[in-house]
């Protein structure tokens, strides 16, 4: 087989990869680990026959360059501030190498215009239909699932916050996909129509708030470019049916109605200047307020794993913070958020 032939070969086995991802994401633990490096070694060396290819030349798109050094910039950034504080912890570079093994797979997919949404199309709705299935076998977050009482839907492996907003998104993916390359089927229409109702349906059970306030912007956005070719028409069906949806599923919907009051008497109830309540909304507003603290005390150098609770009890943060919202971070729940969490790593 020529250079031509094993480039080929490489591209076509990356994008099977990347296209089986959503198939095992929620079902089998570490299966997105694995892919997500197999992908990173193959576009590696997709990458560098093509430097080796005489007449190769390179994609001097900005925005290109950009995205890949916004993407690679986390891991440098980690092992600086590591090695500015002499800690060397596999914890803290978990996150930020996940960013960067992802920037050769997006260059070689952009780069060689490969399509995993035509993989995705089919299999996002087919993996939402195996995570539902899969909760009558697998154990839970919190202990046994059961789908038809009130405890909140999680895996043994995804706690319900990362469930809650990546069904979500999965949910919504599979709307959108809808005749995206050619008129789907009618029985293809129903496939993705019911990957997206079990997406919703997922992150409604997962009771997790997580990206909810999109939920009535997005319906607009489906019913505006699924609607009439008349944009003022549409706009106004999109408008009418979206809130109609919205209202609909909140009224129909105990979950619902029971974490959008929770979440406005917490917001009502929460002060700038007063030891707070441990109420949900407002522990994570503290937990963001405690980690730009945390960030502005040492900006370069980082805190670590858990160097910040030193600093835990400090005038600061005991004005408006429990001593249980402030040692919460060290027990592991961290600040409930992936950029203050990295900030303050």
């Amino acid at each position: 087989m020529n250079a031509t032939g094993i480039n080929k070969l490489l591209n076509q086995s990356l994008i099977c990869l990347i296209g089986f991802l959503p198939l095992g994401l929620f079902t089998i633990k570490g299966s997105a680990s694995g892919i997500s490096f197999a992908c990173a070694a193959l576009a590696l060396l997709i990458i560098a026959m093509r430097m080796l290819e005489p007449k190769s030349q390179q994609d001097n798109a900005f925005w290109i360059r950009l995205l890949l050094i916004t993407l690679m910039l986390p891991l440098p950034s980690v092992m600086l501030s590591s090695a500015l504080r002499g800690e060397w912890i596999w914890a803290n570079f978990d996150s930020a190498s996940r960013f960067f093994i992802a920037a050769p797979i997006f260059y070689v997919v952009f780069r060689n215009k490969l399509k995993p949404i035509e993989y995705w199309q089919y299999l996002i709705p087919v993996g939402l239909i195996i995570t539902l299935i899969s909760t009558a076998f697998l154990p839970g977050y919190y202990g046994k699932i059961d789908l038809f009482d009130g405890s909140r839907l999680a895996i043994y492996f995804v706690d319900p916050l990362t469930l809650g907003y990546l069904s979500l998104t999965l949910g919504i993916l599979s709307f959108f996909s809808i005749h995206l390359f050619s008129r789907d089927p009618w029985f293809v229409v129903i496939l993705k129509l019911t990957g997206a109702a079990l997406g919703f349906y997922i992150s409604i059970k997962t009771q997790s708030r997580t990206g909810w306030l999109a939920i009535p912007f997005i319906l607009f956005l489906m019913l505006w470019l699924h609607g009439p070719k008349n944009k003022i028409l549409s706009t106004f069906v999109a408008l009418v049916v979206s809130v109609v949806l919205t209202i609909g599923i909140y009224q129909a919907s105990s979950t619902v109605q029971n974490r959008v009051h929770d979440a406005l008497v917490d917001l009502q109830d929460y002060k700038l200047d007063k030891v707070n309540s441990e109420s949900s909304i407002g522990e994570r507003i503290s937990f963001a307020r405690m980690g730009l603290y945390y960030f502005k005390l040492s900006p370069i150098y980082g805190w670590g794993l858990r160097g910040y609770m030193v600093h835990a009890n400090d005038p600061e943060l005991v004005l408006f913070a429990s001593e249980s919202t402030r040692e919460s971070p060290g027990r592991g729940s961290l600040f409930h958020s992936e950029l203050m969490t990295n900030a303050v790593a």
